[in-house]
């Protein structure tokens, strides 16, 4: 392939901003410009030069990243100037690897299937940077397209990914060659995708299994932690009570409090403790409440308490919390527990953003997944969080019931597609139905072992000469 002239032209600039526009409004909820927003600068990598190719990407990376990621900043905790640096940097490098290498091997190798070159880089890093202790997830771009089943129960998000930059990347190389077999392969993943779309939006999931009715409370209590420890035995103990007796009219099978609903050790106030236990006895119900759990004087665990109609509990403790809380301790145990004679999961905040923990649930038999999290001051950033919610239910084919504190609160189907929510910023109750399955997708079973082995064939595939 020929190296054009280093001097970027004013249309190619214009593709530059038309990059960083579509790629920002993905921050904004314009999910459909994911399969656009890096071919120009794919298109770039192909043309230009590894120096320019670099500058350019550190450009990029820097403007993009500091605009979509203004809601971290927005977030009243203490380390959140750390931690937007970091995501900025860490972003800034991504892309800087990912168009550089681009760059070089594109001039490199003499290959008809170049343009498989982006998706195996981008997948490459993403495994790499999975390594660090970081716990970087934002680079899996299917949080944008959770909706692709019947694919997704194959490939995982790590294939639709995949998917998405190769579909960018065919589009940047058909600019590069006007070759009508890119034409065509553009046109039988458009046909692809649509049709996995469409079968995720309008088919439906075997009921045979039987159904559970689940209540979730969005308490929408948005002040700081020490507001909330202060008055987890007060104010909000009392508002979720009332709500959860408000909740049993309808007579739900689960009722779910968010997580650090009470933000504070239950275990350690024989009141309230004995008050929650008898409240899941009188109601006859199932009450999963989120909260901490004391290690010693200043570490603790982001801890579910499941409270059952016969006066016993189950607790799960967060085995993976975010990496920057040093205060929250890890769990050791991701094991699913048990509902009458069926077995569930439960995801604490930075789970549901893991591939690993909820695949393990279904690996081991859950039914369902219920998850708990608390993104209060998250502003917009709390709509792409859910988005990872979305995956996970999809992958696993598993009905997924998300309980915030002032949200987004929402059931989820097997495909998906959110069937029933809450506006956030409001205290409300939702109320709906999740049906058990015993189903477990290719991906559950096999993780990314499809995925693998089209990294592979990518890499055989691009080494092959003309």
């Amino acid at each position: 392939m020929k190296t054009n002239s280093n001097k970027i032209s004013k249309k190619e600039i214009f593709f530059l901003l038309i990059s960083l526009l579509t790629f920002v409004s993905l921050s904004y909820g314009l999910y459909l410009f994911i399969w656009i927003a890096l071919a120009p600068l794919i298109y770039l990598a192909f043309t230009k030069s590894i120096k320019k190719v670099a500058i350019v990407s550190i450009i990029y990376g820097a403007f993009a990243s500091i605009i979509s990621f203004t809601w971290v900043y927005d977030i009243n905790l203490e380390y959140r100037t750390k931690l937007y640096l970091l995501i900025i940097l860490i972003f800034t490098i991504y892309f800087v690897l990912f168009l550089t290498i681009i760059a070089f091997f594109s001039k490199k190798l003499k290959s008809n299937y170049i343009f498989l070159l982006p998706p195996l880089i981008w997948l490459l890093l993403m495994l790499l940077y999975s390594l660090l202790p970081i716990q970087i997830y934002w680079m899996d771009l299917a949080i944008f397209q959770p909706l692709m089943a019947p694919l997704i129960w194959y490939i995982g998000s790590y294939g639709v990914t995949f998917l998405i930059i190769l579909f960018n990347s065919v589009l940047a190389y058909y600019f590069v060659k006007r070759n009508k077999n890119l034409l065509f392969l553009l046109l039988f993943l458009t046909f692809m995708l649509a049709f996995s779309a469409l079968y995720s939006n309008y088919s439906d999931f075997s009921h045979k299994e039987g159904k559970i009715k689940v209540a979730l409370l969005q308490g929408n209590f948005p002040f700081s932690w020490e507001w909330r420890q202060q008055n987890s035995f007060d104010v909000i103990y009392s508002t979720y009570i009332d709500m959860t007796y408000e909740a049993s009219k309808q007579q739900p099978d689960i009722i779910v409090w968010p997580e650090y609903s009470l933000a504070d050790d239950i275990t350690k106030n024989k009141k309230i403790l004995a008050g929650i236990k008898s409240t899941a006895q009188y109601l006859n119900t199932t009450l999963i409440v989120g909260a901490i759990s004391y290690v010693d004087e200043e570490n603790f665990t982001d801890t579910a308490f499941v409270f059952k109609p016969d006066g016993t509990f189950e607790t799960y403790d967060s085995v993976e919390p975010i990496f920057m809380e040093t205060s929250v301790a890890k769990g050791k145990r991701n094991e699913p527990l048990s509902y009458n004679k069926n077995k569930f999961g439960i995801t604490l905040c930075n789970e549901e953003n893991m591939q690993s923990i909820t695949k393990n649930y279904a690996v081991k038999d859950a039914q369902f997944i219920i998850s708990m999290s608390n993104n209060q001051f998250f502003g917009r950033g709390r709509h792409i969080i859910s988005q990872f919610t979305k995956l996970r239910a999809a992958e696993n084919a598993k009905y997924l019931a998300r309980a915030t504190n002032d949200g987004i609160t929402q059931i989820i189907n097997p495909f998906g597609k959110v069937v029933y929510s809450l506006e956030p910023k409001k205290q409300n109750i939702l109320i709906g139905d999740i049906y058990i399955n015993s189903y477990k997708t290719f991906y559950t079973k096999y993780g990314n072992v499809l995925v693998y082995l089209l990294m592979i064939l990518s890499v055989f595939l691009i080494l092959k000469k003309r």
